[in-house]
């Protein structure tokens, strides 16, 4: 009797390829979303007032004892020789502004001013202050303050800087008062100087712009 074939080898355990199949590669995740647009803020609409003008070359600059005291006997030389006496000024620009006038004059009240008007002078402007020029015809409105010393008057002419001399007018009040030999301050130089131009004196203006300069510090002189 033949021999029966032998039985097939059992299976083994252990797989043909143990090797593990690569997983498929995992896709990059998403960029990051963009970040929210800014929001521009809202451009403001240009100013409609015209910038200031320069302030004009001593105006209001400090002035030094030496230079005080020179400049007040030159003032003095051209006033009458005889002793104070009470007058009446002419304000027409800064000085019209009770404030600015306290401080130039170190006064420790609120000073009382009335409106006024004046003949014979007409208005040019130098820089952002105006000054008076004489003439045959115009007019010019302002206050009028009395003057009680005469060293308040020397703070006025040291204020006003040598640009400007003393005149007398008749200031005529509102309520038809006139208030004759007033003093007020005109231009000293040359009336068709290059350094004037025609204009008005805008006391809003000035008082927005300008007036801090002066009422955020007391005058220097003594």
């Amino acid at each position: 009797m033949d021999d029966a074939p032998p039985p097939p080898p059992p299976p083994s355990s252990r797989r043909e390829d143990d090797t593990s199949l690569p997983s498929p590669a995992m896709p990059p995740p998403p960029p990051p979303p963009p970040p929210p647009p800014q929001l521009s803020k809202p451009s403001r609409p240009a100013s409609t007032v015209p910038p200031p003008p320069p302030v004009p070359s001593g105006a209001f600059e400090p002035i030094d004892k030496a230079h005080y005291w020179q400049f007040l006997k030159d003032t003095k030389a051209n006033m009458p020789g005889e002793p104070f006496q009470p007058f009446h000024m002419f304000f027409y620009g800064s000085l019209m502004d009770p404030e600015v006038l306290q401080v130039i004059l170190d006064l420790p009240e609120l000073p009382t001013t009335r409106p006024g008007t004046i003949s014979g002078f007409s208005i040019k402007m130098w820089g952002i202050y105006p000054t008076l020029i004489p003439c045959h015809s115009g007019s010019v409105t302002g206050t009028v303050w009395e003057v009680t010393s005469e060293s308040q008057f020397d703070r006025l002419a040291a204020y006003e800087t040598a640009a400007y001399r003393w005149d007398e007018c008749n200031a005529v009040l509102k309520d038809g008062e006139v208030i004759k030999n007033c003093r007020t301050f005109c231009w000293a130089g040359e009336p068709n100087s290059k350094e004037l131009e025609d204009g008005s004196f805008d006391l809003e203006r000035y008082q927005k712009y300008f007036k801090s300069s002066v009422t955020r510090r007391r005058s220097p002189l003594p």
